[in-house]
Parts: structure tokens; C-alpha cells; sequence
């Protein structure tokens, strides 16, 4: 178990706390604005980036940064199934996976499958801070609970939903965080996902969500 683990680790413990002094109305109050912001902004991804396609140059920019990223000859990449120097391979992996389905493969480009799915991870973010303050602010008018009267019962069932919501966030913050880690220059070997728990637990929860296809 390494840093990542560590830090999951810790933010697992922290929502389980959360959720045993809040109680479990709050708790699934707070777990299902969660689930209502990610179910909110999947569908309104791709209206975000025909957006910025037609009104802001966000994706050339982020097609400018990963060609400053990507340090090998683009043609040998896709051929020899070779990550390109500084992309971790569990990235390499997802975004060739998602590249291997379509009918680019013969193009040999990396900064394609790279370039959209860091477009989609931009316009995903956009969308769930979008309605997060909203399903925050619906879901503290659901949950008026005193918390000097909550019995025990109601706090550990609040640690238990607590934890749970604390493993969706987990898988966000793991899925979101890794590309654009990369993409800032974050030193590759320091992730190290293939060597973890809990993190790479989170990458696999991540990929279900199905924001990069």
C-alpha cells in the first residue's frame, strides 16, 4: 500500500466519521445528492463540449497540452501498443481501449483517444460543479435532524452510508484526478495504480461510469 492507498485510506475513515455524527438521514441525503450530481452531468457532456466547440477553444487547448506531453513519435505508438514516455500505463490502457472500438485505429494517433477523454473529464467537471451546489442545497432541506438527538443506531447506520458515499467520491477523485496529473506534469512513478488497493479499486468503479466513451 503506497501514498494513494494512504490518502483513499484516509478519506474512507473521514466520510465513515462524517456520516456517524451526522446520522443516517443525512448521510443518505448526502450520498444521494452525490449519485443525483454524477447521474446529472453524464448526460449534459457532450452539450458542453459542442459548447465550447462552437463558442471556446477548450479542446484545441487541451490538444495543445497533450501534444506538449506526448514525447515520442506519435506513429510507432499505436503499432508497437508501446504507452508513450511520461503516460502511465493503466492511462495508456484505458484510452487505447477506448480507441481500439472505433474506426481510428488505423490513424496511429494517441492524442486523439487522449484529447477526448481529458475534453470529456473537462465537460464532466464542468457539469457536476454545475449541479452540485443545487443537489447540496436540496438535499440539506431533506435532512433537518437534530444531531444532539440522533440515537446510536442512527449514527452507525450514518457511518455505514457514509463510507459508502466516501467510496463513490473515492472513484472520482481517482478517476478525474490521474489524466489530468499527467497532464500537468505530475511524475508518472508516483501514482503507481497498478501497485495499489483501494486505488485501483476506485480506477475500476471509475471506468464503469463510462465518461470517456
Amino acid at each position: 500500500m503506497i501514498w494513494l492507498d494512504l490518502t483513499l485510506g484516509c478519506l474512507l475513515v473521514w466520510g465513515a466519521l462524517r456520516g456517524y455524527y451526522s446520522g443516517w438521514r443525512r448521510s443518505v441525503c448526502s450520498l444521494g445528492g452525490l449519485i443525483c450530481t454524477v447521474l446529472a452531468a453524464l448526460p449534459g457532456m457532450a452539450g458542453v463540449r459542442l459548447l465550447w466547440k462552437r463558442y471556446l477553444p477548450v479542446e484545441e487547448m487541451i490538444r495543445a497540452a497533450v501534444d506538449t506531453r506526448l514525447a515520442l513519435p506519435v506513429s510507432s505508438i499505436i503499432g508497437g501498443n508501446m504507452p508513450p514516455r511520461g503516460l502511465p500505463c493503466f492511462l495508456f490502457e484505458a484510452f487505447y481501449n477506448n480507441l481500439a472500438g472505433t474506426a481510428a485505429v488505423h490513424v496511429g494517433l494517441p492524442a486523439d483517444p487522449l484529447t477526448r477523454a481529458l475534453g470529456c473529464t473537462a465537460a464532466f467537471l464542468s457539469g457536476y460543479f454545475l449541479w452540485r451546489g443545487f443537489f447540496s442545497l436540496f438535499g440539506a432541506g431533506l435532512a433537518g435532524e437534530d444531531e444532539a438527538r440522533l440515537k446510536q443506531s442512527s449514527r452507525w447506520g450514518g457511518a455505514l452510508i457514509g463510507l459508502a458515499r466516501q467510496c463513490c467520491a473515492a472513484a472520482l477523485f481517482t478517476g478525474l484526478a490521474a489524466p489530468l496529473a499527467w497532464l500537468c506534469g505530475f511524475p508518472p512513478h508516483l501514482l503507481q495504480l497498478d501497485k495499489t488497493l483501494l486505488a485501483r479499486w476506485a480506477w475500476q468503479l471509475f471506468g464503469c461510469l463510462g465518461i470517456w466513451h
